[in-house]
Parts: C-alpha cells; structure tokens; sequence
C-alpha cells in the first residue's frame, strides 16, 4: 500500500508453468487491487448492482485500460513487481476479479444450515474466510453432536446459528471497513 489511496498489492513466489520450485523455473504471482475500476466493472457487466456476476478476462480488458493500468504500475511499484506486472498486461495475462461478499441474515432455516463461504464471504484481503470455515464447521459439529432426529435438527442448527452468526456478519463488515480505510 505505497499510499494508502485505492490500491494493494500481493505478491509471492509460485510454481513455474511445469510445477517446477527450482530456482530459475519459478514465477511471480500477483494480486493488485484497484478500487478505481468498480466503474469498468459495472460498464461490462461484471457486477451488477450489489452482485458480482463474473470476472473480466483478459480479452475483454479494453486496451485503455491496459495503458492505464501500465501508466499507474510504472510510477506506483518497484521491482520485481513492476517488471512483472507490465509483463502481464503487455501479454494479457491477467483478470480484473471483482471483490465479492456477503453478509448474512440467517445461518439456518428448517432442518438446513449453511457453512464457510455459502455463510458468508468476506473479502480476501482480509484473508479470514478459511480460518472461519473452519470455525463454522467444528462448531456445527458440536452442535449436533447429540443427534439429529426429529425437533433435535432443527434445535441443533438454530444453535449453530446462534453461536455463529454474528461472528459471521463481523467478519464481512470488517473486511469492508478494511476495503473502505485503504481506498479513500
């Protein structure tokens, strides 16, 4: 976050295009993201009011936007990073994913709960949607522990909800505020 206005990047070491680790072989893996492309992203149709509908290939990335993007890395990030993002771009190599979440109302109805990101999906910068899968299910699993037969189901899921949900709902809104503090 070399400024704190509207940008982030990730980045790390990954496999070669062989799956090869050897030095030499291997690649730069990068996520930069750009809250100043949420306009691009409606215009084509990627999100949709409130709903993200898909991602943008690379196919589809007007070429404006392709010297745009260049423009801001070149006086923005330094190397590797740099060499690597103006890399992808001159060769198409990359994605504009739009950031998707969702925060729930409800973790149970019935005899049907929902877990992990059905539940609630915040968004990978805050990089907590594993760690509260993992949550929602050992704590689903304690709640039905005692079984599952007639009115015990339903009990049992209300109880999950009980324990879950606004653990759930926080964990969205914090990696929205989060999303919000950065891109001012």
């Amino acid at each position: 976050m070399p400024d704190g206005i509207g940008v982030f990047l990730l980045g790390t070491i990954i496999a070669g295009a062989d799956g090869s680790v050897t030095l030499g072989k291997r690649r730069l893996g990068w996520a930069w993201y750009d809250n100043t492309q949420n306009e691009l992203l409606r215009r084509l149709g990627c999100v949709e009011g409130t709903i993200v509908e898909h991602s943008l290939h690379a196919s589809e990335i007007p070429e404006q936007t392709l010297i745009e993007l260049a423009e801001k890395a070149s006086v923005r990030w330094s190397q590797p990073w740099l060499d690597t993002i103006l890399y992808s771009i001159k060769t198409r190599n990359l994605i504009g994913a739009p950031v998707a979440e969702y925060i729930p109302d409800i973790l149970a109805k019935g005899r049907i709960a929902i877990v992990g990101d059905a539940a609630h999906l915040p968004t990978s910068l805050t990089v907590s949607g594993f760690n509260a899968s993992l949550q929602d299910a050992a704590i689903l699993a304690e709640c039905v522990e005692n079984g599952i037969k007639g009115t015990a189901a339903c009990n049992a899921l209300l109880e999950y909800e009980s324990i879950r949900l606004e653990n759930s709902r926080q964990i969205v809104q914090s990696g929205q505020s989060f999303s919000r503090s950065f891109g001012r």
